[in-house]
């Protein structure tokens, strides 16, 4: 079972894919591990990519220490990819991450902008509206199923949510931002999707996103929008959603 520790971390990890391919660093979203991206991981190792697993900070595998969710875990979480990365000797990779993990990517892109080749996130949007905050808040309490404690076993799942969202209130009050101030700092491609019924990303934020993105270097710079899709569009349109990361990374070799 491959771990490292960096910055007092414990992190799991998975390698797919031929030791030679192209370095790329895929992360899940949030109550998730690395394995629920499994499938994507598999067909780009199909595609000649080494695709790179982990289980970020305190989920699944990786601990201890345990999960916790302080105002800036978004900005620790991006701390720990990278030096998970130098820990690895990787100088540099694509970078890949859905909704909180898409928002590591992005933090990456801004603040370790020399480990990236290029990011692609989705269901990721930078920075937090006073609304998006209302909306969390009313967020309906998540059930508790074996499944979820099974993919974090030991760990305090039950208070992982009200975590979260005192977190995400932090952050609105704060302003909002995690890396949309930043986003002229990408000096590489990037790739943005989202689902036009994504109710924690809208649309024209993630659009707004793209749009700050303004570094020369951020070339090609695309964003896509899926219709009639909600958050995890991975999931849900595999085929197209493959087909527009392809179309990307081809694009940046």
């Amino acid at each position: 079972m491959p771990t490292l520790t960096v910055n007092d971390q414990t992190l799991y990890y998975e390698m797919h894919g031929a030791p030679v391919g192209a370095p790329l660093l895929l992360m899940h979203g949030w109550l998730q591990v690395g394995r629920d991206l499994a499938p994507l991981a598999h067909a780009l190792a199909a595609e000649g990519y080494r695709v790179i697993l982990p289980d970020v900070s305190g989920y699944g595998r990786s601990t201890p220490p345990g999960r916790s969710y302080p105002p800036d875990f978004y900005q620790r979480d991006a701390a720990d990819m990278a030096a998970l990365l130098r820990a690895l000797q990787i100088d540099s990779a694509h970078i890949m991450g859905f909704s909180d993990g898409g928002e590591i990517a992005l933090l990456l892109g801004c603040d370790h902008g020399a480990l990236c080749r290029s990011v692609v996130a989705w269901g990721a949007v930078g920075a937090y509206s006073a609304a998006l905050g209302s909306y969390v808040q009313s967020l309906p309490i998540m059930p508790i199923t074996p499944a979820l404690r099974a993919r974090h076993p030991n760990q305090p799942v039950e208070r992982w949510q009200a975590d979260w969202s005192a977190a995400f209130a932090a952050i609105v009050a704060n302003g909002g931002d995690l890396s949309l101030s930043r986003a002229h700092r990408i000096a590489c491609p990037l790739l943005l999707m989202v689902g036009d019924n994504d109710k924690l990303n809208p649309v024209e934020d993630v659009r707004r996103y793209v749009e700050a993105a303004t570094h020369p270097a951020c070339t090609p710079k695309r964003f896509h929008c899926f219709e009639n899709i909600g958050h995890p569009i991975h999931e849900e349109r595999i085929d197209a959603f493959l087909a527009e990361v392809r179309a990307f990374l081809g694009a940046c070799r």
